[in-house]
């Protein structure tokens, strides 16, 4: 902990808050130091449903699984404004896709621990084990490919578009023991509460929206005013006069989003444009060299050199 400027007595106080970035670098020096490349999936046995605190009692109030899952997410803010969390539904496939807002540290165990973890809230939340169709990261594999397979009991992608845990869509379906209903109002104002505690602004909450949208492919000014419970007009004029736009946050989102996949994956560079919402490679590659000064392609390049080098 000293290594990262962490203090070792905060081992002692469970509410304090933590810099994530820290907390990613303790993981990465652990795992680099302890020569534990699968660190993240090896601490997911001791995180439980009952880590999220308050938020957990959601599961005791709502009727089914989708609902549950729903409600967490929604309330992740709580603990976090860093990891940002979605649930799709497409067909018979459901899946819980996680991301991070843009770091300057790398991010690899904290991933495989946080997509760990949801696996075993979702199967503490339901009650039952449940068979996983894939789990997929966009980190890419260092020796822990076996070690994720026998955690997750299905294939793992690595080097993928997103970080994701896909499931049989009718899971979510199964109804819940609901239980504590009587306090049900009271832990909705509670958690009302402590989201107005977390102290985010208009524009950390409609990043966090916009993060959430754009990894399901859905965001627009409206959905995202929508899920804030603001008039998109209302929403324009608080970001404007926090200095920013729906616009940017969406450019941010895609700037941040765009080095991560070039860098991080090896999906085609015509993959990276489609997945961030271009119609032709050839704008998503003038807008990434407007953001980082160099194309796709040469990113890459350095990226991959690097790698190979160390």
């Amino acid at each position: 902990m000293k290594q990262v400027g962490l203090d070792p007595k905060l081992m002692r106080d469970r509410e304090v808050r933590i810099d994530f970035s820290q907390y990613c670098e303790l993981l990465e020096y652990c795992a680099e130091h302890w020569n534990l490349p699968d660190l993240g999936f090896r601490m997911a046995p001791y995180q439980h449903l009952e880590i999220l605190g308050p938020v957990a009692l959601v599961t005791r109030m709502e009727a089914n699984l989708r609902d549950a899952v729903q409600a967490i997410l929604r309330n992740l803010v709580v603990y976090t404004n860093i990891l940002v969390t979605a649930m799709e539904e497409q067909e018979d496939v459901a899946a819980i896709v996680l991301s991070v807002q843009h770091q300057a540290v790398p991010t690899r165990q904290y991933m495989f621990l946080a997509l760990a973890v949801a696996k075993n809230v979702l199967e503490q939340a339901a009650r039952t084990p449940i068979r996983f169709l894939e789990a997929s990261f966009s980190e890419i594999d260092s020796g822990t490919g076996r070690t994720a397979e026998a955690w997750f009991g299905c294939p793992v992608r690595f080097g993928a578009a997103r970080t994701a845990l896909y499931f049989d869509r009718a899971v979510l379906d199964l109804q819940l023991e609901r239980r504590d209903a009587a306090y049900h109002s009271i832990i909705q104002r509670y958690l009302s509460t402590a989201r107005d505690e977390a102290g985010l602004n208009i524009t950390d909450r409609a990043r966090n929206e916009v993060a959430r949208q754009m990894e399901l492919a859905i965001c627009t000014l409206e959905s995202v005013a929508h899920a804030l419970r603001i008039e998109p007009r209302g929403l324009q004029r608080r970001l404007k006069a926090e200095g920013t736009s729906f616009r940017d946050l969406v450019d941010h989102w895609r700037r941040d989003r765009a080095m991560s996949l070039v860098t991080m994956t090896r999906m085609p560079l015509s993959d990276v444009a489609d997945a961030l919402g271009y119609a032709h490679q050839a704008v998503f590659t003038r807008a990434f060299s407007r953001w980082h000064g160099n194309t796709p392609l040469a990113c890459r390049q350095k990226a991959t050199g690097a790698e190979r080098r160390a």
